[in-house]
């Protein structure tokens, strides 16, 4: 298990798998980009913006770790729209409006009255998951469920809501559409979740299920469209066998960061924002 713990421990300080320090969103003056914005704006974190070792893009900032295969460029590429990627690795809601990092400017800072579509995939971060998931991957014998878990996931709803609003101030002639989180665990677990036990993979795939829940309510409420993401994978998961799989178990082989996108995984959720968008027209 030492091994392992390491391996584990490893993937998540190299990636930022997870951040775990919940945020409030405060809004602050942005200018609007000198072009008016642009057709397509992404927003989000790695899940969003990486799919680890694989098509590295060096012409982001190091930090985001973004790649030139990424859902947001997938679904750009589809309906031929000029896209500005703000996606960036370990990105939290207060990370749309104040700068990430040297180099990073906010995410927002991309909006203006061009832009036509924004997508949003962003809120993880800000929930604690990092130290829940591992938690549940080093339990042992006792149980991994924490009941705190879900309250931090409900606590993103305020700031969560608050960043839609100001998406629709900054961008008001554009469509928004937020992407959930697919499907990563499935029933049973398997080998390749190292120290995942059944009865914890279900804590772990229940607790991104209620994070889709709190993002689909604040979207409904702001006037974004939500679009599910998790039915489409089953058959997906982090167990499936490479080439299939859309996320990297912890025993990674693909991105080599676990619980990330793979390829795959990035055309598939592209695949599922490219339907919902061409059916809101």
């Amino acid at each position: 298990m030492g091994g392992s713990r390491k391996l584990w421990r490893a993937g998540i300080v190299a990636a930022g798998l997870l951040c775990s320090t919940a945020t409030a969103f405060t809004p602050t003056a942005l200018a609007a980009p000198a072009d008016g914005g642009a057709e397509y704006v992404a927003l989000g974190d790695s899940g969003a913006a990486t799919t680890g070792v694989q098509k590295f893009d060096p012409s982001a900032p190091l930090m985001c770790i973004r790649s030139t295969a990424n859902t947001p460029k997938l679904v750009a590429e589809g309906l031929g729209l000029r896209l500005d990627d703000r996606t960036c690795s370990s990105a939290k809601i207060k990370d749309l409006t104040t700068s990430q990092g040297a180099g990073v400017a906010p995410q927002f800072d991309a909006l203006g009255p061009n832009t036509k579509l924004v997508t949003v995939h962003i809120g993880a971060n800000d929930t604690n998951a990092t130290k829940y998931i591992l938690n549940c991957h080093t339990a042992g014998a006792r149980p991994c469920a924490d009941p705190a878990w879900d309250g931090d996931i409900d606590s993103i709803a305020a700031a969560y809501s608050a960043a839609l609003r100001r998406i629709s101030e900054l961008a008001p002639n554009a469509k928004v559409f937020v992407d959930g989180w697919p499907l990563y665990v499935r029933d049973g677990g398997c080998p390749a979740l190292v120290g995942l036990r059944p009865s914890d993979a279900a804590t772990v795939q229940r607790a991104f299920d209620r994070l889709n829940t709190v993002v689909a309510a604040g979207a409904a409420a702001n006037g974004a469209t939500y679009v599910d993401t998790r039915a489409r994978a089953a058959g997906h998961d982090m167990c499936a066998p490479e080439g299939e799989r859309w996320f990297d178990p912890v025993l990674a082989t693909e991105t080599l960061i676990p619980y990330h996108p793979t390829l795959t995984g990035m055309r598939g959720v592209a695949d599922i924002i490219l339907d919902a968008i061409r059916a809101s027209r």
